[in-house]
Order: C-alpha cells, then sequence, then structure tokens
C-alpha cells in the first residue's frame, strides 16, 4: 500500500541528503494496517484507537545503547512509578527514536496528536530534542585524531539534519514548545536543547512559535498537515479537497482509492475537522436523480405528475425531502410509523415486518452509489434477521417463497429479481430461472428477450443516469 502522503512531497523527502541511508517504516507491512484501519470508514472507533493508542515493546530504536548507559550511570529521565523506560510510547515517539523523517511526516497527515506525552512525561518534541542533544554532545566529544573515519563523522551529521526535520516539523504542527522535563536534576524546556546545540536557528524557530521568553504576540498560523505547506486556514480548514487516488479507500477493501469507489463514481473528499482536530474523509452524495426515483411506487409517481400540473418543480420537492430525511425528529417519527406499520398492519410482508423490527434499518437498493463492504455488511445482517424468521415456523410457506419476498441482495435490492416489464410478474426462482441483466446499466433484469424489448423505451430515460439503482 503506498503511503498517505503526497507524492511529490515524497520523492522530494527521500531524495534529501540525510535519507540516503534511512530505512523508513513507512514501508514496513505494520504501516499497512494501520493506514487500513485509519482509512476505513466503518471502523471510526479503531480509527481513534490507533490514533491514541500505545506502542508495546518497543526496543529503544536508534538510542537504546545510549539509554543503557544513561540507565547505569543514573542519567536517564526516570520514567513514572510501575512504568519502563519506554512506556506509553506513541508511534510518534517510535518516529523520534528511530529517527524516521518520513513516518513522522505520514503521522503528522494522519491527523496523529503531537502533544501526547510518553512514561517519562516526554512529548514527542522534548524527546526528540532531547536526542538532538545527545547525538551533538556525542559528535562533538569525538577525538580530531583517534582514527575516527570521515564516513562516521558525516553519518553523524546526516542523523542530527534527520532529527531535525522531526522537530521542526513538529514544531510547525503546533507542538507545544513550551513543555518541559526533568532532565539531569534540571526542569529544562525546547529553548534550553536549543541553546545547548547552539542551533539559532532552531531557536529562532521556537521563538517565533512562541516559546518563552514570546518576542511576538502569537504563534504563526498552522501549517496544513497534509503536508502541502499552505497554512491551515488556507487548506484543508478552508475548503473541501479531493481525497488522493494513491490513498486507501474508506469503503474498508484496502484498494487505492483511484482503484476503488473512484471508478464507480464515489467521490471522496477531505476537509479539516475542528472538534477531533485532524484531517477527516467523507463521501459526497451523489446528485439527486432528477423526478422521482424509479423505485417509488405509483401514488408517488402520481404526486410528482400533479405537482407538475400544478406548476410545482418536482427536483425542489425531492430536496426538501432529502434535506428533512437527516432532521432528527424527522428521523425519530419515520422509524416510529415503521414500526408500528410493521406490527399493526400486513402492508409487508411478514418475514419483511420481522426482520425490520429485527434491525431497525429499512433496506433500500443502492445501485453503484454506496461502498460494496458496507451494503455487504447491511445484506447480512437483514438476510440474517429473515433466517431467524424461518426458523421460528410460523409461516407456512415454502422457505424459497419467503426468501424471494424478503430477503436483498448485494446492493440492498430484491435478492430474487424480478421483470421489470410491464404486466410481467415473473420472478427469479420461482418462474423463471436466471435473469437477463441489461448489458449498459447491469441493474435492470427480465425474463427474456420479449420483454426487455418491450420495456426499452421506459427503461432508456434512466439507464446508465447517475444515482440509477435497480
Amino acid at each position: 500500500m503506498a503511503p498517505h502522503l503526497p507524492l511529490e512531497f515524497l520523492e522530494k523527502l527521500l531524495a534529501e541528503p540525510f535519507m540516503r541511508e534511512s530505512k523508513s517504516r513507512i514501508f514496513s507491512p505494520m504501516l499497512d494496517t494501520f493506514r487500513a484501519n485509519l482509512a476505513d470508514q466503518n471502523k471510526s472507533a479503531m480509527r481513534d484507537l490507533n490514533l491514541v493508542g500505545r506502542v508495546v515493546d518497543f526496543d529503544g530504536g536508534s538510542f537504546a545503547v545510549l539509554d543503557e548507559g544513561r540507565t547505569a550511570d543514573g542519567t536517564a529521565l526516570a520514567p513514572g512509578p510501575g512504568e519502563g523506560l519506554y512506556s506509553r510510547y506513541t508511534l510518534m515517539h517510535v518516529a523520534v527514536d528511530n529517527i524516521d523523517p518520513p513516518l513522522a511526516c505520514e503521522l503528522v497527515r494522519h491527523g496523529f496528536p503531537v502533544d501526547t506525552p510518553n512514561g517519562r512525561g516526554e512529548t514527542p518534541l522534548m524527546l526528540a530534542l532531547d536526542r538532538l542533544w545527545a547525538m551533538y554532545n556525542q559528535h562533538k566529544s569525538l577525538p580530531n585524531n583517534r582514527g575516527f573515519s570521515k564516513e562516521y563523522e558525516e553519518e553523524s551529521e546526516l542523523a542530527q539534519k534527520s532529527m531535525r526535520y522531526i522537530i521542526v516539523l513538529l514544531i510547525e504542527q503546533h507542538a507545544n514548545v513550551n513543555a518541559t522535563v526533568k532532565w539531569q536534576g534540571h526542569v529544562v524546556s525546547s529553548l534550553h536543547f536549543a541553546c545547548a546545540v547552539e542551533d539559532w536557528d532552531l531557536v529562532a524557530l521556537l521563538l517565533k512559535y512562541g516559546a518563552q521568553p514570546r518576542p511576538t504576540p502569537a504563534r504563526p498560523p498552522r501549517l496544513c498537515p497534509c503536508l502541502s505547506g499552505q497554512h491551515l486556514s488556507d487548506c484543508h480548514a478552508g475548503k473541501e479537497l479531493p481525497y488522493s487516488d494513491h490513498f486507501i479507500c474508506s469503503c474498508g477493501s484496502t484498494k487505492e482509492y483511484g482503484k476503488c469507489c473512484k471508478m464507480r463514481g464515489i467521490s471522496l473528499v477531505e476537509g479539516w475537522d475542528e472538534e477531533r482536530a485532524t484531517i477527516v474523509c467523507r463521501r459526497l452524495t451523489p446528485p439527486l436523480v432528477p423526478g422521482v426515483p424509479t423505485f417509488a411506487s405509483p401514488e408517488a409517481h402520481a404526486l410528482a405528475e400533479r405537482f407538475k400540473q400544478l406548476g410545482g418543480g418536482v427536483d425542489e420537492v425531492m430536496n426538501f425531502a432529502l434535506e428533512k430525511a437527516w432532521d432528527p425528529a424527522v428521523h425519530a417519527l419515520t422509524r416510529e410509523a415503521f414500526e408500528v406499520a410493521c406490527r399493526e398492519t400486513t402492508v409487508a410482508d411478514p418475514a419483511f415486518n420481522f426482520a425490520y423490527l429485527e434491525t431497525k434499518f429499512l433496506p433500500t437498493p443502492k445501485g453503484r452509489n454506496y461502498n460494496k463492504q458496507w451494503c455487504d455488511r447491511l445484506r447480512t445482517v437483514w438476510n440474517t434477521a429473515v433466517d431467524k424468521y424461518i426458523a421460528t415456523n410460523v409461516d407456512s410457506r415454502p422457505r424459497l417463497e419467503i426468501e424471494v419476498a424478503a430477503k436483498v441482495g448485494d446492493s440492498l435490492g430484491a435478492m430474487y429479481r424480478a421483470c421489470e416489464a410491464e404486466g410481467c410478474d415473473k420472478v427469479e426462482g420461482l418462474n423463471i430461472g436466471k435473469v437477463l441483466t441489461c448489458s449498459r446499466c447491469q441493474m435492470a433484469f427480465y425474463c427474456g428477450p420479449a420483454c426487455q424489448k418491450s420495456h426499452w423505451r421506459t427503461h432508456k430515460k434512466v439507464c446508465g443516469s447517475v444515482g440509477q439503482t435497480e
């Protein structure tokens, strides 16, 4: 799976001299699983868990030997009671200790928290500054005449540049520059570390972003975590932007979006969620089909025709209805009406009534407007309820007859399709074998060529249109 980073940005980052000998963990199988969980909109709880979850059994990465030495001589920052040396590490801490700029960038792109402390009370920024100081101090203490190779010195310098890249990234993402830690008996801040490594450009950047003492009234605007280089307010917080084709599709398929739902006309966009402080993905609702849906009842079509005669616009009525469909009060009233109808009337099939009361959702044909995984989950839940009804043995009809009346298929339309030609009542599985399907839209069904031909004049008006359903 491709990393969730802009392709040009990643290519430029990997071409940096300090990435020359580095192997980023963004290309590891572990990150594939992590991306899939974050991208799948059907697993919002899993997404939140991944964003706040802790890393188990981390071994210290590039600084394991350093930490062993610090622990031995008593200069290591002590973890809290009951905590291990790497307890409560997040993936951002892991990115720091593995000196992995691409991983830090992708975590930022996913909306990963930048200020979560580890078991030693260090935020990722403070940990990165501590590590930078350790590398700087070690490099500075290298004797010039003890046979240390020039290659080793260059590696040390490149590692410091990699760590500095992570530090700048975190600062620009508004990590808390005034966080403090107890270090070698003193309470130190980000400015202490920056001064200790004699990086005056870094000192200036920290001051610019509000590190104390504060020479400016406020930090500069936050850069967008999509890594576009633009201010957040001018990027994802200002407008919704297209979801990248090479990112994992939100439907749960683990395929790239450009090779999945996008090919079926489903548009995904990204915008800024102020409450969650992260970029979120959402699916654009396809344009409403002009007029009443083809699957609507004859009464609905007659009512629409009446509106036309009175000079009213059917589109306006449909859009009004769509808005009301998301009103909580209307939604609650509709659900109550359905429950009453299922319990007290025989308008629908008894198996359908039972399944609705069990599942509390109304299956309607979706065509290609919703992702397959979502439809498949609902189909399974609904058909399981129908099977439960059959198992009660309260209905003397043959099992097939009940399934034809109540079960749903892949796109939440009927599992056993009926011929759509006017005057024909043949149903798949009962009095015909497999139905014929319209070769163009794949969403109209007929018992044979004669019925398909007779229905073409009606069907061609909607065949292949946006929002068409079976």
